[in-house]
């Protein structure tokens, strides 16, 4: 069993780093994206790289999630208190389950505005569900924002307080 859950300790850590990686792909995508005039073939380009990109973002934090339930996390830094850490680790976690939702949102998106089909020559376009679900999917990228801003104030407060030093924000 130690062997397994070192295997799963090592999936979550190289599926993090994929994760960040890929969040910073779309960020800077989505940062970019809006100053492209709305009708150029650029802003095409970029429309469907954002529906790649997002679509492995989406993948791999559900992967993540799920190596999360398999292997939960251990607090291995002595100098910071179980319940600092199972904090910071909640906060982690919500980040990824909002990746989960903003892709779901995302995909409600694209296929309710006709930029994705699962059915060749079904009709998908549908205004309100195209609304609500981009309203979501931008709901959920300002929150995590938020969650971010939180880990990283946390972390500090944990340099401060605990003399505790970790850069990790995407566990």
């Amino acid at each position: 069993m130690a062997m397994d859950n070192q295997i799963a300790t090592r999936l979550s850590s190289i599926t993090s780093w994929l994760v960040f990686i890929v969040f910073m792909v779309i960020f800077i995508n989505m940062s970019f994206a809006p100053r492209v005039p709305t009708e150029s073939l650029e802003r095409k380009v970029l429309t469907n790289f954002h529906l790649v990109v997002g679509t492995l973002l989406f993948v791999f934090s559900f992967f993540r999630v799920y190596l999360w339930v398999y292997s939960p996390p251990q607090n291995t830094q002595r100098l910071l208190p179980d319940h600092e850490y199972t904090q910071m680790h909640i906060l982690q976690f919500m980040l990824y389950v909002t990746f989960i939702a903003q892709g779901i949102s995302g995909i409600l998106a694209a296929w309710s505005d006709g930029l994705i089909l699962f059915l060749p020559g079904a009709d998908t376009v549908n205004h309100l569900l195209w609304t609500t679900s981009g309203y979501l999917h931008s709901v959920f990228g300002f929150f995590y924002i938020a969650l971010i801003l939180f880990i990283i104030l946390f972390r500090i407060y944990h340099l401060v307080r605990y003399r505790v030093f970790s850069i990790n924000i995407f566990a």
